[in-house]
This record gives C-alpha cells, sequence and structure tokens, in this order.
C-alpha cells in the first residue's frame, strides 16, 4: 500500500454528508437489505474524480491502476452494511480496483491499515520479496503491526499470485527504464521504491 495524503472534502458531499447518511441510516432501518445509493450523481462523480487525483489512478490498496486495468469503484472501507453511519464519510471512501473489492467484500478488522493515516509508513508494516514479487509482513516489528499487516495482507489478497507475477514484471520494466522512469506511471509504487 502507497502512502495516501487524503485533501479536502468534496463541497458537496461535505455539505449533504449528514442528511444523506441519516437517510441512509434510516432506510436501513426501515429494511435492513436497503441499496445503498448515492443521492446526487454529480456529487458522486466529484467525489470519484478527487479520489483517484488522491492516488493518481492507483488502487488505494494494491496500488495497481484503476479504469486502464479495472473498473473504477469506491470502497467503504468499513463497509456500510455494518458502519451505515460512515457510508457518506469522506475518510471512508477509497478508489479501489475489482480484485481488492472483490476480496475483500463485506470484511472489516479493526487492525486492518487504512493508506491515508498520517503515521502510515509501508516500512512500519511490510517487506518486499524482490525473487518472487510477494509483499511480506516484517519480522522484526511490533507484534501489533506485524498482525495489521498479516490482515491487511489477507483482507486484500494481496498475495494473490497474478499479483506477485505483475509485481515482478512492473520491477523489470522500472529497472530497464532507468532514470526515464516516473514512479506514479507505475503500478505497485511501494514495490518499487523499497
Amino acid at each position: 500500500m502507497f502512502k495516501l495524503q487524503r485533501g479536502s472534502w468534496p463541497c458537496c458531499l461535505e455539505e449533504h454528508h449528514q442528511d444523506w447518511t441519516a437517510r441512509y441510516i434510516i432506510a436501513r432501518s426501515q429494511n435492513p437489505v436497503a441499496r445503498f445509493r448515492w443521492f446526487s450523481e454529480a456529487c458522486y462523480q466529484a467525489v470519484r474524480t478527487a479520489l483517484l487525483e488522491m492516488t493518481q489512478h492507483h488502487c488505494a490498496f494494491c496500488d495497481g491502476f484503476i479504469g486502464s486495468e479495472s473498473r473504477e469503484t469506491l470502497e467503504h472501507f468499513k463497509p456500510k452494511s455494518q458502519f451505515p453511519e460512515s457510508a457518506f464519510d469522506w475518510g471512508n471512501l477509497f478508489p479501489c480496483c475489482d480484485m481488492c473489492q472483490s476480496q475483500k467484500r463485506e470484511k472489516h478488522h479493526a487492525a486492518l491499515i487504512k493508506p491515508d493515516l498520517s503515521n502510515y509508513n509501508f516500512d512500519d508494516y511490510f517487506i518486499c520479496n524482490f525473487d518472487n514479487g510477494e509483499i511480506a509482513v516484517a519480522p522484526d516489528l511490533s507484534a501489533e503491526n506485524q498482525h495489521a499487516a498479516a490482515i491487511t495482507l489477507e483482507t486484500y489478497g494481496l498475495n494473490l499470485p497474478m499479483r506477485k507475477k505483475e509485481r515482478l514484471r512492473q520491477l523489470r520494466i522500472w529497472h530497464a527504464m532507468g532514470n526515464r522512469a516516473q514512479l506514479n506511471e507505475f503500478a505497485y509504487r511501494y514495490f518499487l521504491s523499497s
């Protein structure tokens, strides 16, 4: 996971999130399987744009490209089915690839790492294996950080075989390009910059 800097709330979301949250909570209380929906398509588009700018069009969790290699989806870090009060919370929304979203589904764990936390640093949780493309739990860190790293790797399926293979492919291209390469033009930036 690449460290992210979250910007200010999109104006429309800041203006409407409390009302929309209340409406969603009421709908869920009346029907526990009530579908989530954005109450404004324009605001949804503004939120997507802001989130994709935050990650330079990368998935917030695996750091793969969104749009060219995956559908553009918005992930509720705390699932809206379990945390309806966070459904429209700016800090709970992330751009996410199909694969990460399908691995996570409605899972949530208090130890799950958020890549936009001010104190998040990849090296405080993970190490890279440049021989096989795997991201592993850093062995010399606190038990708490090791637990958080293990939960995060499992929840998002960050070591699925195709992901390890693609990290190695990106690494070969990165090295071949040398000084001509711009980090944001590559997937798996945390792997390349470690």
